[in-house]
């Protein structure tokens, strides 16, 4: 079906200006993009009137957890479409033992485009108060490379976790470990930070260029602050070196202190991601979903232009799907979320019982998945 969008207001990520664009879509793909009033369309073209509404690339959310049938972090993903997401990672909730399942039960058949970083662990994270175990006996690097072989193109690195709660007496063995196998499979790793054994810079330190530090301002034990209210300088080099540094907001992973600290010193996040499960996705202002993040480094003085490309161009890349999803362009998939600007003041919340007051910000009401309308706001 042939589709217009008229009257949008399209962002050019690379000087920030922005256009009033009319976009035709057809065949699953944009068409044309061209300036408004300047589309001719008869009968056989819908029509969707944008009335001035920024129409970005579809939001790319690097950070979730979607195994809803095998754990307890697990929710629908189908339901991030109504933050504007077409494209969702899930980020180790499964492991090498579990992973069919999760492909089965809620990967097949969703609308969302679904990648998947394994857990390093075998059972992947289960919740509910059960750790994964990350001793070497359980570890199986070849079940692993078999399911890559399985399921080409949709496992595209390892997740680890290493909280004191988690890797115990283990310390930082399994993050190297992980680091190893991610060198046999050609994968990158991602790695949970929050409360680690460790300094930050010793995590960073084992690391390699297209790894990913994942709740890089969360609060707890170590953070990646050192003593004086600044950034340890290994954690600037790192992501100068290519380490990205990621968001993983979720409920327990942001701290506003670390992230004006660190925002002051120029530690700027290169993948904003929501980390949502069932217990946060529209149920808990901490997190909420991906746009009220968004809005949130906004909020914090992050440009709207750098705020988007985290959530678009950057995690495509790192999933492989720059040719695909991250930019609004004509020959790409019709991939676009309509968004209104709500300039009122809400108090953002962190993991830790602080708030900062800002602009509520960015609000999807139309989200195009391959020119289809998946996601429509109501009228409230």
């Amino acid at each position: 079906m042939k589709r217009v969008i008229l009257n949008s207001r399209l962002l050019n990520l690379s000087n920030g200006k922005e256009f009033i664009e009319d976009i035709q879509m057809e065949g699953g793909r944009v068409t044309r993009i061209t300036p408004s009033g300047s589309v001719s369309h008869d009968s056989g073209i819908e029509v969707i009137q944008a009335n001035g509404q920024y129409a970005f690339p579809g939001f790319v959310d690097f950070h979730t957890h979607l195994f809803r049938h095998g754990s307890a972090f697990g929710m629908d993903a189908d339901q991030l479409l109504s933050s504007g997401v077409v494209c969702a990672a899930d980020m180790g909730s499964a492991g090498c033992v579990n992973y069919p399942a999760f492909h089965c039960c809620d990967i097949a058949g969703k609308k969302l485009v679904i990648k998947s970083y394994l857990n390093l662990s075998p059972v992947g994270q289960p919740g509910r108060g059960i750790s994964e175990p990350l001793n070497e006996a359980v570890i199986d690097t070849e079940r692993m490379k078999s399911l890559m072989q399985e399921y080409p193109g949709e496992i595209l690195g390892i997740k680890i976790r290493i909280s004191r709660s988690i890797v115990g007496e283990l310390g930082l063995q399994p993050l190297r470990r992980a680091v190893e196998i991610g060198d046999i499979l050609g994968v990158p790793v991602c790695v949970h930070t929050t409360d680690p054994p460790a300094s930050a810079a010793e995590v960073v330190s084992i690391l390699r260029p297209g790894d990913v530090y994942s709740h890089m301002y969360h609060g707890k034990g170590n953070t990646v602050l050192n003593g004086f209210g600044r950034v340890q300088k290994e954690i600037l080099a790192a992501q100068r070196r290519g380490v990205l540094m990621e968001v993983g907001n979720g409920r327990v992973n942001f701290n506003f202190s670390v992230a004006k600290t660190a925002m002051q010193c120029g530690l700027f996040p290169d993948i904003i991601s929501s980390d949502a499960t069932p217990a946060t996705y529209h149920k808990d202002r901490t997190m909420w979903d991906l746009s009220y993040v968004m809005s949130k480094f906004m909020s914090l003085g992050m440009p709207l232009p750098d705020v988007l490309r985290a959530v678009t161009m950057t995690p495509a890349k790192q999933l492989g799907l720059s040719g695909l999803l991250g930019t609004l362009e004509v020959g790409r998939n019709a991939d676009i979320v309509l968004c209104r600007m709500d300039n009122d003041s809400v108090d953002f919340r962190d993991s830790d019982g602080n708030t900062h007051t800002g602009p509520r910000g960015l609000v999807p009401t139309t989200v195009f998945r391959c020119g289809e309308i998946v996601y429509q706001k109501s009228n409230d």
